[in-house]
């Protein structure tokens, strides 16, 4: 700071001086100089590519179902168990399928859903495999020993029953005329069947209906006309991820663009 003296002995300052140093920026102790406080990143972005990740990972979970659908049940192909043993001392395997409703809702776009089973001659008497209502068969069988299927798996296979103890001896099933499906075989017994609404049971015996019956089984079902269903399944999810990942990458960029501004 220049200091001038004058004629009466006073000191005169230098007023160039003192504006230029009172501009200067003042550095902290330690010669330090703190960066800029950053501005708070823009939240609309941010939503965006929340938003878009949610609706990228639906459509893909949406595709990846459509495309196993079809795998399984494309072409009228039918998901099957297998062929596996089961044997009983009893006269007859019955499988409940319970009481049925609104099975043929979706037949236009499916096909009716269709059960298939067949079954194995392994003795000398022959197979039988039928489908009948309920009661019928209930009465069909009353008094005779038999096995329930109480819990049935088709992959990996497995098979849970229930013994119904009986001393009466059951009449040759295919001599029994209420069966709505049903097969009679020395070598393999195969029913296929439009499943219907109602209440049914799947029965297994020999076809004398004696006692002992040992055979090997395979269930399996289809949905015969399905496959456009599964296309456009497919199709809606990868649009639903198209759409995801377009909202993804627009609040991505407005991420960018807010902060560069």
């Amino acid at each position: 700071m220049t200091v001038n003296e004058n004629t009466s002995g006073t000191y005169q300052h230098d007023d160039a001086f003192i504006a230029r140093a009172t501009d200067a920026p003042t550095a902290p102790v330690g010669g330090y100089l703190p960066p800029p406080t950053p501005r708070p990143a823009p939240k609309g972005g941010t939503a965006a590519m929340v938003v878009g990740a949610v609706i990228l990972g639906s459509g893909f979970l949406t595709a990846v179902s459509g495309g196993a659908l079809l795998a399984l049940f494309g072409d009228g192909q039918i998901v099957s168990s297998g062929s596996h043993p089961v044997a009983t001392s009893s006269s007859a395997f019955i499988t409940d399928m319970g009481t049925i409703n609104g099975i043929h809702g979706l037949d236009i776009l499916t096909g009716a859903p269709t059960l298939h089973i067949s079954a194995d001659s392994i003795g000398d008497t022959g197979v039988f495999v039928g489908v009948g209502p309920t009661a019928e068969v209930e009465r069909y069988l009353d008094g005779v020993a038999t096995e329930t299927v109480t819990d049935l798996e088709l992959s990996p296979f497995s098979i849970d029953t229930m013994r119904n103890n009986g001393g009466a001896i059951a009449g040759a099933p295919t001599e029994q005329d209420f069966w709505v499906t049903s097969s009679t075989s020395s070598d393999v017994a195969t029913v296929t069947w439009e499943i219907e609404n109602g209440s049914y049971q799947v029965v297994v015996m020999n076809a004398d209906g004696s006692a002992g019956v040992l055979t090997a089984v395979e269930i399996g079902a289809s949905l015969p006309s399905s496959s456009g269903l599964w296309i456009l399944v497919l199709g809606i999810g990868v649009l639903i991820m198209f759409g995801g990942g377009v909202l993804l990458v627009a609040g991505a960029r407005q991420d960018r663009t807010r902060v560069a501004g």
